[in-house]
């Protein structure tokens, strides 16, 4: 054999046994461990985007329950304000008729008292009139 030959040899046989070496010893285990923070991220990316999702989902139905509520309040706004105002109308159309009705009362007491001033007037006339006529004629009538 040529030695060049085997020198050649030598060396491929060298650089295939250092490479299994560095292959088995080094590059084995860093690709295991970066295979192993890849999934690891892909599983935290995973995990993140099912929080995510989960978290969005809540957050459209605490929305909608908000409207529901904010709705239902605004609807009980409403029933409340028209109860007050039906109350206020109520209390309104009261004081109207107890004022009409002691208006009706004054009337009432009033024509009374002047009906029963007329009837005093009425009886007192004879006896002013008399009166008057003798302070008129400076001496007392006849009856």
């Amino acid at each position: 054999m040529n030695l060049p030959n085997v020198s050649f040899l030598l060396v491929v046989a060298c650089f295939w046994l250092a490479f299994w070496v560095v292959n088995r010893q080094l590059v084995r285990p860093i690709l295991a461990i970066l295979d192993e923070r890849e999934k690891r991220v892909n599983s935290g990316r995973e995990a993140f985007e099912q929080a995510r999702a989960e978290l969005e989902q809540a957050l459209a139905e605490r929305e909608r329950e908000l409207a529901q509520v904010a709705a239902e309040a605004q609807k009980e706004r409403a029933r409340l304000r028209a109860e007050g105002e039906q109350k206020r109308r109520e209390k309104l159309e009261a004081a109207r008729a107890e004022g009409q009705k002691r208006l009706a009362q004054f009337q009432a007491e009033l024509e009374q008292e002047t009906q029963r001033a007329r009837q005093e007037l009425a009886k007192h006339t004879r006896e002013l009139a008399r009166e008057l006529a003798q302070r008129l004629l400076g001496r007392a009538l006849a009856s």
